[in-house]
């Protein structure tokens, strides 16, 4: 198999390089009810449920449509304030656990084309010291979204707003959330995913979601593998990318310093930099997940090589290439593709 570039520095000491509106529809002439009135179109039906489980003296917020906060201290029947047009979709989730406990929705999501009433929120007791780990999500249009914390307890998201992982954590226990599965045509990336469990829930996980990039990459790319430099030192490589044009990019490499063998935390970016040269890419292929770039690597000692970007959710992959091709299409990139992501010798924007 055709190795990744080569990034590692040639310095010893731096060894590795307001709720949900829809445009309002309108009813159409004639037909209707057996009454002769046309039914409710615009801003007719609520969202709500009932709420189970709930110790007293506690509280739970609800969002729907990840806004409209609606915060509950008893159990009973609910009902958001803001009013959904027919066929706006809703989805029903959780934005702040009651402490102690952990709530669940079920019955969450669908279309609104008559009063919602049947939305279960149901909480249960968690065993003395431990909590909750989650956040929240945006950006999300695509399906298949799944995460993980600290590389298990799978996740799947299907709607913006409040999530929360399954399994609950012991004080002082380190979590690391990441996403498993991007969703179809998007990416997203986490902030705020690790951490170490406290005396509370952890609410403050971002997951942002965006389109899927299909231009060239430009700006600063860290590479996922964290390597010991010298003692007491972490740290990813880094590439600097200058795109000039849809085709041609520059780059120089650096590194990102870091105190701990995870590589989290604040990292100190500097040291020697390494004139990368300049890559001028001669066509593009795509799947449905990703983009890939073929194209000459004009080195400043000279030398060209083929190479190939591939752009894969967050990541970008570089992969060196012969002439003829070994990856003649975008389906053979990605399947190499995904065979070096655990690997972590790809790149994540910083």
């Amino acid at each position: 198999m055709t190795p990744t570039l080569s990034t590692r520095p040639r310095h010893a000491a731096l060894r590795a390089a307001p709720a949900a509106m829809a445009l309002a529809m309108l009813a159409a002439c004639g037909g209707g009810d057996d009454d002769g009135t046309a039914p409710p179109v615009v801003g007719a039906y609520t969202v709500g449920g009932a709420l189970s489980g709930l110790a007293a003296g506690r509280t739970v917020k609800l969002q729907n449509n990840a806004e409209n906060d609606l915060q509950l201290s008893a159990n009973g029947s609910f009902e958001f304030s803001t009013r959904l047009d027919h066929g706006v979709r809703y989805a029903v989730t959780i934005k702040n656990q009651p402490a102690g406990q952990r709530c669940a929705v079920s019955q969450g999501t669908g279309t609104a084309t008559a009063n919602v009433r049947d939305v279960q929120v149901r909480c249960e007791n968690l065993a003395a010291a431990t909590f909750t780990v989650g956040g929240s999500v945006t950006g999300l249009s695509g399906t298949g979204l799944v995460l993980q914390n600290n590389g298990r307890d799978d996740l799947a998201v299907g709607a913006n707003g409040g999530f929360t992982f399954a399994t609950a954590q012991a004080g002082g226990t380190a979590y690391a959330v990441t996403v498993r599965t991007q969703p179809a045509g998007q990416s997203c990336t986490v902030a705020n995913g690790t951490g170490t469990v406290a005396s509370g829930h952890v609410t403050t996980v971002e997951v942002r979601c965006a389109t899927a990039a299909a231009g060239l990459p430009e700006g600063e790319w860290k590479q996922e593998l964290c390597v010991q430099a010298r003692p007491g030192t972490w740290g990813r490589n880094v590439w600097r990318i200058t795109r000039q044009s849809e085709t041609r990019a520059t780059a120089v490499m650096t590194f990102a310093a870091y105190a701990n063998a995870q590589c989290t935390g604040t990292a100190t970016v500097g040291g020697p930099t390494t004139d990368l040269g300049s890559f001028v890419f001669d066509r593009t292929g795509s799947t449905a997940t990703l983009n890939a770039f073929w194209g000459a690597w004009n080195q400043p000692n000279g030398r060209t090589d083929r190479v190939v970007w591939a752009r894969k959710g967050p990541r970008l992959c570089l992969m060196s290439d012969q002439n003829p091709t070994v990856f003649p299409t975008a389906a053979g990139v990605e399947s190499y593709v995904d065979l070096i992501i655990p690997n972590k010798t790809c790149y994540v924007k910083d």
